[in-house]
């Protein structure tokens, strides 16, 4: 599936822009702030130069704030087909300190977290699963279950064909680990949808529906959000009032 018309303008422009794309920048900033811009979003979720199965697995991302580890276990049993909605039942089991011990953790139950897709990506998962009716959606041609290691390198290479890479040197706060650099690759999976939440906020959406959407830990949000209850609904509605690629219609 092709992106439109209208959109490959955006790509020739972006591709102008980052013509030294090895160049590594040091920097002493966080390593989480990665600062993905929109318009680097939209080229990875609408790039005609993308394979149709990457590009599912970038846009659903973008659009849901699921975690990559999720968006890679989703299974096509749990995708609504009708209402383009996904659930992610895999779900990374979450721990805090067990009351009067802290070195001790406990087990907090893991609900399903069903998110919306915009409708140009569930048409493209119509396209891209076709006649399956079951297991993992990202498939390679064997029919095996794709690894989050994989898709890492493929967003790298796609990001450095689109010019849009800006790997950067990374210092840690640590005087030791201070002559040992990290190269980081700003745009990463993570990366896509750390800006998806962003962008969502940055375009008037509630910060606390984001926060939960992207299910932040307790930690995080009690720090950075108000506490708010998991609302499928609000989450689903705020998303496609606010989310560009919903609004955009991507």
């Amino acid at each position: 599936m092709t992106s439109p018309p209208q959109k490959l303008d955006i790509l020739e422009q972006k591709s102008e822009v980052f013509t030294n794309t090895n160049q590594v920048v040091q920097t002493d900033a966080p390593m989480l702030t990665r600062g993905m811009v929109l318009d680097e979003c939209r080229i990875m979720c609408t790039s005609h130069q993308i394979n149709l199965r990457e590009k599912i697995f970038f846009r659903i991302i973008f659009e849901t704030l699921l975690r990559p580890f999720e968006v890679l276990n989703l299974q096509i049993e749990y995708w609504d087909r009708k209402q383009g909605f996904v659930t992610a039942l895999k779900v990374k089991a979450k721990t805090r300190p067990k009351k009067g011990n802290k070195n001790q953790k406990e087990w907090l139950p893991c609900l399903p977290k069903t998110r919306a897709l915009t409708p140009t990506t569930n048409e493209m998962l119509r396209e891209y699963i076709g006649n399956r009716k079951k297991g993992p959606i990202f498939i390679n041609e064997k029919g095996d279950m794709l690894s989050l290691e994989w898709f890492n390198q493929e967003i790298n290479r796609y990001a450095k064909l689109l010019g849009i890479q800006k790997p950067k040197k990374y210092y840690v706060d640590n005087k030791i680990q201070r002559k040992k650099p990290r190269v980081l690759k700003l745009v990463t999976c993570m990366a896509l949808r750390e800006a998806g939440e962003r962008t969502h906020d940055n375009a008037g959406g509630s910060r606390k529906l984001s926060a939960v959407g992207a299910d932040h830990t307790m930690q995080v949000k009690e720090r950075n959000y108000e506490k708010v209850g998991e609302d499928i609904e609000q989450i689903i509605q705020s998303f496609k009032k606010y989310h560009p690629a919903f609004v955009e219609n991507w």
